[in-house]
């Protein structure tokens, strides 16, 4: 008596190989977009730069 595979055919392990494979390139650059903390943080230190301009500019 045969006992039937379980796993996956030939043909099915090359599509989810090249699967894998496309996904990698597709992603190769990216980057997570920033957080919400990031971003707050990048608003406070741009407004305390603008704060503090005059007062470094002043002879």
């Amino acid at each position: 008596m045969r006992v039937p595979s379980i796993g996956l055919t030939l043909e099915e392990r090359r599509i989810v190989r090249e699967g894998y494979a496309l996904a990698e390139r597709m992603l190769a650059g990216y980057q997570d977009p920033p957080g919400l903390f990031e971003t707050i943080g990048g608003w406070v230190m741009q407004l305390g730069s603008k704060a503090m301009a005059p007062h470094l500019t002043r002879d």
